[in-house]
């Protein structure tokens, strides 16, 4: 009745949702930036202006939520004038929380690049003074909301040993935090530099129009005029505001906008106010558009703390446990995977990034979006902190995370028995008596130690006081009332004391995702892991020192996430063997298989049928073959078995001890190869012959002489597609195809140089030449960018009329080669080097040089052309004194 009276209802029929879930597309849109660069240029100026080296200053850089402070001082912060003014660069995310020794902490592990563990804040300070002490700093601190001067002087304190010059960037959306911050942190004389913030405007109403249509029409500029004007209208209402904009080209992207921009500028765009809360607004009217099951998946993000990088594959898994997904299909996590693009094409998603293999790996939330999720949800959808804590929980609430360092009761967390989601932090005691009283629970999170979820926080977080470890007995009291929640699908557990998996886990038949990446010290599984009939992904710290795999896993057929299998020695029959893998036919992306000391050798082929399977790694006991020769024969075996599907796109292989390698090596989808510690093996497959290998190492294989092949010079093109190749530690490696077309990294160490030497000197007969590939270019190795020698004993010369071609050169570096004697002069005229480096090559002197020249090539600095494109050497140098090493920069 409604449906046949929509005129008078004045509803309007919408089939987006229908047109969302076909719209796939392959590729992802690229980060558009438009109206920044004068900004940029500014901000530069500002930075690098030499008039105030006497002063480490602030930058405050000032503007409403959504205006592009943060993607302003990334493309500063990216800058090559920025990256070469400054010695230490850092970026620090502050957010609301201006933790001091959060803060010291990240700055501390981003200049040496090491992890560090929890330090006091005296410990702390002598660090970070001895890193920056006389060295010219670039601090970024983005998104800043502290006022209090007192905190400010604190950090303040521990900058002042910087370099002249330095400079700390700041982002706020205040004005106040800017006036403090510019006060406080100016560490030497008064500067005039920065008398007052800098205040980022919006765009103009051009740009956000080549904004709308770079988002919303995939860079084509309509031909109706209609349509600019219709588009400049809807972009009036938006002020300029890059996220505004943005946020509205998402939703116009699946609009026709000859017919439906002007109805959406009519009817929809009337919700928007002229007040503050634009940004809001606009935000708010693209969620009512979004289609239901897209909205559920978007408010559940709530649940994350602002500014936290949330790993995408884990979000569309627990959108799948709650049902927001259709589970049924196979293609549920595509299905996910499709419905996160449609909310970052739509901008409830930012920073978005890649893995190496081009997947989709992490994303952030902006601060505005994450309080749009917030606004939205009530106390259905509720994320405790000491912070936020409400007075009482509703038994309404469905999705209920506890931060770390919250202090709340079992009574009180009671209220929200009815949940669907529970996300904790806290000792064992304390979840044992809360997690009792949910009966309902699809999603379980729980964390015995720091770093609870699936995000990366923003600043470190001290180790709570209160925080208990846990022993055997309470993991299996624990687990004991894990086991009784019927309705779990997903389940996170972090723990590192804990040794063993308790077997009541195995009663969860409904579950999904079994996650125990943070319990390092696990050894072993459940022995019925075979109940877990559903389980699609098993999660494992990659250090974590398991002795087995338990008998039955291979009967676990959707399995399709199980990156370590480690084959253990059968002392029980509750070891599974290597032939386990044969029924995991689902698994995808990467596997490793240890141990393979321990196999037994099997009649079948046990990786044919995993045909989504892109990386394997093969690992035999690294001690195991100085010790026992007679396992030649075996591992040959093994490693037969062991032949992958074709698709397979990266192989390693550790501690081999056959003599041979499998033809089944040369698989030619194959991108990049890792060969490690073969002691035995003396010749390679033909891989020269793959057509897309990019990356080639072979490491510790000491007996290894060359690719078993005839006439490798003849045969043209040798590797393709290659762009790195690294042979360390194979001195005996003399027969070697040519490499003509490697393009980035080419590293040598400890073997013979005659392959770099024939290649280099290469000619080509024009019949040939023909035959190449088109992807290649001649000369040999002009496309190569950085080229490493170390320790090559028969390296004597490098040839004159190689060197001339090496016209992509930017970095040289030749490091303990006691027979080179003489460099070409080539090395002076080579237009794109950058960076060089020559030390522990007794046989170099003045006498020595190329050509008889005088001068002593081994000491001379490099000076940049005018241009900046490339590099001369000097005509007038200084000898270096008789007993100094021989380098040069």
């Amino acid at each position: 009745m409604i449906s046949k009276d929509k005129d008078n209802f004045k509803l309007e029929v919408r089939t987006e949702e229908a047109l969302v879930l076909c719209r796939e597309t392959d590729s992802c849109p690229l980060t558009i930036v438009i109206g920044k660069e004068v900004e940029k240029r500014r901000i530069i100026q500002l930075l690098l202006n030499s008039n105030c080296e006497d002063s480490s200053f602030v930058v405050p850089i000032v503007g409403i939520g959504g205006l592009g402070k943060t993607m302003l001082t990334q493309l500063v912060y990216c800058d090559d004038q920025v990256k070469a003014h400054f010695e230490i660069r850092v970026w620090v995310y502050v957010s609301q929380k201006f933790d001091i020794k959060g803060i010291l902490g990240m700055i501390l592990q981003s200049i040496s690049r090491e992890s560090q563990p929890d330090l006091a804040l005296d410990v702390l300070k002598d660090k970070i003074q001895e890193e920056i002490c006389g060295r010219r700093f670039l601090f970024v601190l983005d998104d800043v909301w502290e006022e209090n001067v007192e905190s400010w002087e604190a950090l303040g304190k521990y900058l002042k040993v910087g370099g002249s010059g330095s400079r700390v960037l700041v982002t706020t959306r205040s004005k106040e935090v800017a006036e403090i911050s510019s006060r406080i942190l100016k560490l030497g004389t008064r500067s005039s530099m920065m008398e007052s913030p800098y205040f980022l405007e919006g765009l103009s109403l051009d740009e956000s129009w080549s904004l709308m249509v770079e988002k919303a029409l995939h860079g084509k500029v309509p031909q109706n005029p209609n349509v600019e004007r219709t588009g400049k209208e809807i972009l009036r209402k938006c002020c300029g505001v890059p996220l505004a904009v943005s946020t509205i080209a998402g939703l116009l992207r699946s609009k026709d906008p000859e017919t439906e921009w002007s109805l959406f500028s009519e009817n929809d765009l009337t919700s928007i106010s002229e007040e503050k809360n634009l940004t809001m607004s606009t935000l708010r009217l693209s969620f009512n558009h979004l289609p239901s099951h897209l909205k559920r998946c978007f408010t559940y993000c709530k649940l994350f703390p602002k500014g936290c990088k949330l790993y995408v594959q884990p979000l569309v898994q627990l959108w799948i446990a709650q049902g927001y997904i259709e589970s049924g299909d196979e293609g549920s996590e595509e299905m996910g995977l499709h419905c996160f693009k449609m909310l970052w094409w739509r901008s409830f998603f930012q920073e978005v990034k890649m893995d190496k293999l081009g997947n989709i790996e992490t994303c952030k939330i902006h601060d505005l979006v994450h309080d749009l999720a917030s606004s939205l949800t009530g106390a259905k959808i509720l994320k405790i902190s000491d912070s936020s804590a409400p007075k009482n929980i509703s038994s309404k609430t469905r999705h209920l995370a506890v931060m770390q360092g919250t202090r709340v009761g079992a009574g009180y967390i009671r209220e929200a028995s009815k949940s669907r989601t529970f996300m904790c932090h806290m000792p064992i005691e304390k979840s044992r008596k809360i997690i009792r009283y949910f009966r309902f629970l699809r999603v379980l999170v729980i964390s015995l130690e720091r770093d609870l979820l699936y995000w990366r926080s923003p600043l470190k977080l001290e180790e709570d006081s209160w925080l208990l470890r846990g022993h055997n007995r309470q993991d299996s009291e624990l687990f004991d009332c894990i086991g009784e929640l019927k309705h779990l699908r997903f389940l996170r557990f972090s723990c590192q004391q804990m040794t063993k998996l308790p077997d009541s886990v195995t009663n969860l038949l409904t579950m999904q995702v079994l996650d125990l990446s943070l319990c390092s010290h696990l050894t072993e599984l459940p022995r019925d892991i075979r109940k877990l009939v559903n389980l699609k992904h098993l999660y494992l710290d990659p250090s974590v020192k398991l002795t087995h795999m338990p008998k039955g896993i291979g009967e676990l057929a959707s399995l399709q996430t199980l990156k370590k299998f480690v084959v253990g020695t059968r002392t029980s029959g509750d070891v599974g063997g290597l032939n386990e893998l044969n029924g995991l036919i689902a698994l995808r992306g990467e596997l490793t298989i240890e141990s393979l000391t321990n196999a037994v050798p099997v009649g079948i082929y046990i990786l044919k049928k995993q045909l989504c399977l892109k990386s394997l790694v093969l690992k035999w006991n690294e001690l195991h073959y100085s010790c026992y020769s007679s396992s030649t024969n075996k591992d040959e075996e093994i490693l037969e078995k062991l032949c992958p599907h074709p698709n397979l796109k990266k192989l390693e292989i550790h501690h081999y001890g056959g003599l041979k390698l499998p033809n089944w090596l040369s698989i030619t989808n194959l991108v990049e190869i890792s060969l490690a510690g073969c002691w035995s093996c003396a010749y390679l497959p033909s891989l020269h012959k793959l057509p897309s290998l990019k990356k080639l190492h072979i490491l510790n294989c000491p007996n290894l002489k060359g690719i078993n092949i005839e006439n490798a010079e003849e045969e043209w093109p040798c590797f393709p597609c290659l762009s790195h190749l690294e042979i360390l530690n194979c001195p005996n490696l003399t027969c070697m195809p040519l490499f003509p077309t490697i393009e980035q990294k080419l590293f040598l160490r400890r073997t013979s140089s005659q392959a770099l030497v024939r290649t280099m000197i290469k000619k080509v007969a024009p019949d040939t030449e023909e035959r190449m590939s088109s992807s290649y270019t001649w000369p040999p190795l002009s496309k190569l960018t950085h080229l490493r020698l170390e320790g090559i004993d028969d390296l004597e010369s490098l040839p004159e009329e190689g060197m001339h071609n090496l016209t992509s050169l930017q970095e040289l570096l030749i490091f303990e080669c006691p027979r080179l004697a003489s460099l070409p002069q080539a090395v002076k005229h080579l237009p794109s080097l950058q960076t060089s480096n020559i030390r522990g090559c007794p046989q170099l002197s003045t006498e020595r040089c190329s050509e008889g020249e005088e001068e002593d090539i081994i000491s001379l600095d490099f000076q940049k052309t005018s241009m900046g494109s490339g590099i001369i050497l000097p005509e007038t140098v200084l000898q270096p004194a008789a007993h100094s090493s021989s380098h040069f920069y």
